[in-house]
C-alpha cells in the first residue's frame, strides 16, 4: 500500500493526500494549492 500512495502522490498530489489522511482540511488544502498552481501554468504554456 506505501508503493501506491508514494506512486499517487508524485502523480496526484490530491490522491496521494486523501489515501494518507482522509477527506479532512489538508485534502482540500491540498486540492486548492494543486489547482491554483496548475491552471495557471498550462495557461502560460499554451500562449493565452
Amino acid at each position: 500500500m506505501d508503493l501506491v500512495r508514494i506512486i499517487a502522490a508524485i502523480f496526484l498530489p490530491p490522491l496521494g493526500v486523501f489515501l494518507q489522511v482522509g477527506l479532512g482540511k489538508d485534502f482540500w488544502i491540498n486540492l486548492l494549492l494543486t489547482f491554483l498552481a496548475t491552471f495557471p501554468a498550462s495557461f502560460m504554456r499554451s500562449g493565452l
